[in-house]
């Protein structure tokens, strides 16, 4: 056990000395959508809503920043792939795939419209990627990707107080 204990933490401590890039990913808020708190039902079905509670720096979703930095003369990073999922359906009868996300200040899509359009990409429990982002040069470089959220109102939805996790993957090659 004593052995195990000093070569983990020997080869965690070269890890750190000789890792050329560093990544890291921050999310500043949980969202929650109330259709309680919105004019529900709408008029029309598909219905599209924003998030109630999100992020102070984006209202429609969550504030997502990349962060890398480069350490030394040669890099192992050059580029940053960066995606997400979903845990799975809120209820029997209302799929993950009315959980939408696109790049901050997308349009939302008008009411009746199915699929909603644009850059609207419904949530899957399979990664989809979102983006590559290149990395460049020495130092840290914190990158701001902004995502916003809308969910689609059917008329079979069933009310309650339903929870899924989103998962948001960040690597580099």
């Amino acid at each position: 056990m004593k052995i195990w204990l000093k070569i983990f933490i020997i080869s965690l401590s070269a890890s750190l000395l000789f890792s050329q890039t560093r990544i890291r990913m921050e999310l500043d808020v949980n969202i929650e959508f109330d259709l309680s708190l919105m004019l529900y039902p709408p008029p029309r079905y598909p219905a599209y809503y924003y998030p109630n509670i999100a992020s102070p720096a984006n209202p429609q979703g969550i504030y997502l920043i990349i962060g890398y930095q480069r350490i030394g003369p040669s890099h192992s990073v050059s580029t940053l792939y960066l995606s997400t999922r979903g845990s799975g359906d809120f209820c029997p009868s209302i799929s993950l795939g009315q959980l939408y996300f696109a790049p901050d200040g997308e349009p939302m899509p008008p009411p009746g419209q199915d699929p909603p359009g644009g850059n609207w990409r419904s949530f899957s429990i399979f990664y989809q990627e979102i983006e590559q982002i290149r990395v460049y040069g020495p130092g840290f470089d914190r990158i701001p990707r902004p995502q916003d959220f809308i969910f689609k109102a059917e008329a079979n939805d069933e009310p309650g107080i339903y929870t899924i996790t989103l998962y948001y993957r960040l690597f580099g090659l």
